[in-house]
């Protein structure tokens, strides 16, 4: 599913002006007068003339309600770095289309179109002022789901994953939220996320219901009526969401193009269905490949100590078995049951844990299991092998794709008008 999306899309030439220092911009009071924007800026009072000035003035992201959801834009001049002014739009595909976001299309076509659509059917007068030629897209949220028997088991498999490093990824998270993690959220190339959906969901339920009580708004009501449906939940509980936010120099050098008009070309996609798939599955690699090798309990020793003698053992020209290896490896992991993984670590070479890793795997226990003995036993299960994101899995089985924006406005117009009035 794509769960998000940002366009950038410059403003066409002579609708900007330029500076002295090389950046060009949009005049502040076109902003106001023509566009009916507000902006924010520093205000100082001037003594000599005694009047208020108003100093270093930009526009803040603005909401701009649909059918179903809301998107925001944002109008950015000229710097040193990028001389264009242009407009950003950020909006959820999947809200606009269908009111909520528990699944969804992976659609490029069909989910960048729709942030579009609802942007050109906006109540403001911007559109005929941009560059749609060169506008190009920032990042995209791409979001597939592992579902697991229920919450309680959810929760147990994200407290897992909080112990897994690998190379340069590393997670953050907050302890007052217990249900999300992030890993390298400070990237500008690929953050991922790891979430469990139906907590969301209950967060959004909570917020939509104070906004409609407060302003009446009917696409609020909309949204509300499609997020509770019971097949919606339903979908949500037990659902563990893998989210990466891939920006386009990341995705652009891997085959997925960033200009608008060619990431929503059709044949993009009929050329190569699993573009999206796949570029989610190299944002997700690393973690991923650290569950390879789980096979076994990692907390019944005795299987953990029969694996190693049936992977590594020795025998001599008389015929002896003996199991000096596998007897060293035994006592490694031995020490992780005790001290845990990252101080057990830390006590040897990089070259001979990496060996013993390595030899780990090869008897049946994953990377991530062992980051998960913490040398507290009593409070860890292995739920390693549960986490399974299975592709034909994504969607409800009664679930139809959405029509685009333009045909849900031309089928029903009351819902763009309910919008205007919104």
């Amino acid at each position: 599913m794509i769960d998000m999306v940002s366009i950038s899309i410059p403003f066409l030439r002579k609708h900007y002006v330029d500076s002295a220092s090389g950046a060009c911009f949009i005049d502040d009071r076109t902003l106001m007068e023509r566009f009916g924007l507000d902006l924010s800026g520093c205000v100082s009072w001037d003594t000599e003339n005694q009047k208020f000035t108003f100093t270093q003035l930009f526009h803040k992201f603005e909401s701009l309600p649909s059918s179903f959801a809301s998107l925001a834009f944002k109008i950015i001049n000229g710097t040193d770095f990028k001389r264009i002014p242009y407009i950003k739009i950020v909006g959820n595909p999947a809200k606009l289309l269908q009111g909520h976001n528990v699944y969804g299309s992976d659609n490029l076509e069909l989910c960048i179109m729709s942030v579009v659509q609802a942007f050109t059917y906006g109540d403001h007068n911007l559109t005929e002022f941009l560059d749609w030629e060169h506008a190009v897209v920032d990042y995209l949220d791409v979001t597939y789901t592992a579902h697991v028997a229920n919450q309680q088991q959810a929760q147990q498999c994200l407290d897992m994953m909080r112990n897994i490093k690998v190379g340069q990824t590393r997670p953050w998270y907050d302890e007052k939220y217990n249900t999300t993690i992030y890993y390298n959220k400070t990237s500008e190339v690929c953050v991922k996320k790891v979430y469990l959906k139906l907590d969301e969901l209950d967060v959004q339920i909570n917020k939509l219901t104070r906004k409609y009580s407060q302003t009446k708004y009917e696409h609020f009501r909309r949204q509300l009526s499609e997020i509770t449906r019971p097949e919606v939940r339903q979908f949500a509980t037990g659902a563990i969401r893998f989210e990466a936010r891939i920006y386009r120099d990341w995705f652009h050098p891997k085959g997925l193009p960033c200009t608008l008009g060619h990431i929503t070309d059709p044949k993009l996609q009929i050329e190569d269905p699993q573009i999206i798939p796949r570029l989610w599955g190299l944002a997700f690699k690393d973690i991923f490949k650290s569950f390879e090798g789980a096979k076994m309990n990692t907390y019944d020793k005795e299987s953990v100590l029969n694996s190693l003698k049936a992977k590594f053992y020795r025998v001599s020209d008389s015929g002896k078995i003996s199991y000096p290896k596998a007897t060293r490896l035994y006592g490694v992991y031995r020490n992780i049951m005790t001290d845990g993984y990252e101080r057990t670590k830390a006590d040897y070479p990089r070259n001979t844990w990496g060996r013993y890793t390595r030899d780990f795997i090869d008897a049946g226990l994953s990377l991530a299991q062992l980051m998960n003995l913490t040398g507290d036993q009593s409070n860890v299960v292995p739920f390693i092998k549960m986490i399974n994101v299975d592709f034909s899995n994504q969607l409800p089985a009664d679930f139809v794709e959405p029509l685009p924006l333009t045909q849900q406005y031309n089928l029903n117009p009351a819902l763009l008008k309910l919008r205007l009035v919104s």
